[in-house]
Parts: structure tokens; sequence; C-alpha cells
């Protein structure tokens, strides 16, 4: 016969082997197990067409589309979406300038959120503006998702349209390379025609410029006002036409100048604004 107190405990054995032999952890014997957390949203899209394509005929704006999307465990229940921008500018005493950022409301103006089922929104940009999105969402849960960075997208500045009024005006031309005279507007910049300014102003930190490389090719200075934001080298051992870009650490004010260090010319078709 088993002593009273051993048999007990091999009892007590045996149920514990057969909740375990049953799939049930030891330890739920004395807790319950916790259900899972909800998680944030997590955004999975958010893209905007980068540099905006030159147009040359027709009402010279754009409109970019920016696109976005996000999964979550329990659902999406709608996004938030920020926008800032910098306009075009025609004049030097109002430089143009990053906004602050701003919610898009909905289009019945009852609150920021934007339904689930709206993924894009557009904008209009004129040339040589800029338009900056960022998104967030949250689900049904009410938690919310972290905002994206900024993605921007830039229109042309045209050569033509931007430095056309200053300067010398035959330094301005539609001549192509070969002398046919349906190319792009070309501004012509070295120190035998002198510098060339835009005929806005700018608060940025920066350039994108296409220019035309080549043996017969200089280099010329980019600066915004009196500060300078950099060197463009167009010299190079073969010809075409490549993108330079020159940007600053901070922001600068004031007209976009293109000032020449050499007498062979630095050939600029168009550029766009860097902020």
């Amino acid at each position: 016969m088993i002593p009273h107190r051993r048999l007990r405990t091999h009892l007590l054995a045996l149920l514990i082997t057969g909740l375990l032999g049953a799939g049930l952890p030891a330890a739920g014997l004395l807790t319950a197990q916790p259900a899972a957390a909800d998680t944030a949203p997590r955004i999975t899209k958010a893209t905007i067409r980068t540099w905006l394509p030159v147009k040359t005929t027709g009402i010279i704006w754009w409109h970019p589309a920016f696109a976005y999307a996000a999964s979550d465990d329990v659902g999406v229940a709608g996004y938030q979406v920020q926008v800032k921008a910098a306009p075009r500018s025609s004049s030097a005493t109002s430089p143009a300038k990053m906004s602050a950022a701003s919610y898009v409301w909905r289009t019945d103006g009852s609150s920021t959120w934007l339904s689930p089922s709206r993924t894009s929104v557009t904008t209009t940009v004129e040339s040589g503006g800029v338009a900056c999105f960022r998104v967030r969402a949250k689900d049904t849960a009410g938690l919310t998702s972290a905002w994206t960075g900024w993605h921007c997208s830039h229109a042309p500045m045209l050569a033509g349209e931007t430095f056309s009024w200053c300067c010398s005006p035959n330094l301005v031309t539609k001549l192509n390379l070969d002398g046919s005279s349906d190319g792009p507007d070309v501004v012509y910049v070295s120190t035998r025609f002198g510098k060339q300014r835009s005929n806005g102003a700018y608060c940025a930190k920066g350039a994108r410029l296409r220019v035309y490389k080549g043996p017969n090719q200089g280099r010329m200075t980019v600066l915004l006002g009196s500060t300078k934001v950099g060197t463009v080298n167009a010299w190079s051992s073969t010809t075409g036409w490549k993108w330079a870009s020159v940007r600053r650490t901070t922001t600068a004010c004031g007209r976009l100048w293109l000032a020449p260090l050499t007498r062979d010319p630095v050939q600029m078709t168009r550029n766009y604004i860097l902020y």
C-alpha cells in the first residue's frame, strides 16, 4: 500500500503529465496567456514624381500625384497627409520660399483624416515651383504610424523663361549646337559675355542644372543672391548633356546667379530649385 503522502504526490504528478500531454504549457496552470497586442499601421507606399518633365506649349502647369498606402493587422481607418510648397518666383523683391506644413483636409472640411479608400493627393506646380508631401495612417484600434519623410516634386525652370529678360538678350537662344533653330532654350555663361541671373528670387539651398559638357566647355559659379552655392564644371573629353547639382547645407536667399569663370562657355537649358 502506498503511504498517504506519497499517494498525493503521485496523483499530482500524473495530473501534470496528463495536462502536458494535452498540449497545455505548465505555466498555464498558474497564469493565462496574454492576448496578442495590436500594432500601429506600416506605410508601404509613398511616392511622387521627383523631377517633372519639360513643357514647351500650352499652360505651363504640372499636376503631380502623391500616392500612398499602408497595411495593418486590424485594418487601416484613414490617412493624414501634409503638404508644403514653394511657388514660382518672378520678382526679385519677394523671394519664393518653402511654406510651413499644412494638412490636406477632407473635401467636406470636417477632418484632416482622409478616407482609407483615398490613396492619392494631387497638387498644381508652376515652373520653378516645388511641392512636398508626407503621410501617416491610423488603424481601427486608434493606433497611428509615424510620419514618412518628405517626398518632393520639382517643376523645371526653362532657360528662356527664366533668364531672357536680363543681361544680353542674344545670350538666350533656341539654337542647337549644330546651328539649327529648333533646339531648346540655352543660356550661355562665359567671361566673354558676362554673368546671367534669374528673373525671380528664391530662399533655397541650391539648384540642379542641365548643362552641355565637352572639350570646349568651361566653368561657372552658382550663387543665390551673394552667397556661393557651388561650382559647375562643364569641361569633358566627351560631349553631351549632363545634370549638375550644387547645394548648401543652409538656406540662402536671392536671385539665382550664374557667374562665369572661363572664356569657354557653360551652356544651360533648364534647372530645378533645391530646398
